[in-house]
């Protein structure tokens, strides 16, 4: 019984944590951006999704800043600004909430069944920047290492 548990708990957190932005370019669901500004300046961008924490978005923002400071040869980076926003999305739900407060009311006929609209307002995180790349050696004491940066942020 103990092991039918974990499994299903497995599928279950599994199933949930597919629904958040996948690390990926931008699409229709979300994912990153960078722009070059000059040879050690970039914009970087992360933009989630409605299942997408603020946290993981920063994570994700920081992951990408490495990744375009190893792409271009640099060992360091400095975020020079950032700018976190937060939209939120009311989307209306037709269907039954799954809750007591679901009802039904027969007024004239038996076939008539009344359920409340649900409102929901969700929020979408992103988070834009400016990053200045560095080599060893000439870095800020305020930088980040891309190393340590790319293996705190596993994906």
């Amino acid at each position: 019984m103990k092991q039918i548990l974990s499994s299903l708990l497995i599928i279950i957190l599994t199933a949930l944590s597919s629904c958040a932005t996948k690390y990926k370019e931008l699409g229709k669901n979300g994912g990153y951006t960078d722009e070059k500004i000059n040879d050690r300046v970039y914009k970087v961008t992360f933009q989630g999704n409605t299942r997408t924490s603020d946290e993981k978005v920063h994570q994700y923002f920081m992951r990408r800043s490495a990744e375009v400071a190893l792409l271009h040869h640099f060992q360091y980076f400095t975020v020079i600004e950032s700018n976190d926003i937060t939209r939120f999305t009311t989307v209306v739900s037709n269907m039954p909430p799954v809750t007591k407060a679901r009802t039904a009311i027969f007024p004239y006929a038996s076939s008539t069944i009344f359920t409340p609209t649900e409102y929901k307002t969700l929020p979408k995180h992103m988070l834009t920047g400016t990053i200045q790349l560095y080599k060893e050696g000439e870095q800020p004491p305020n930088a980040f290492s891309v190393e340590k940066t790319l293996e705190n942020v596993r994906l």
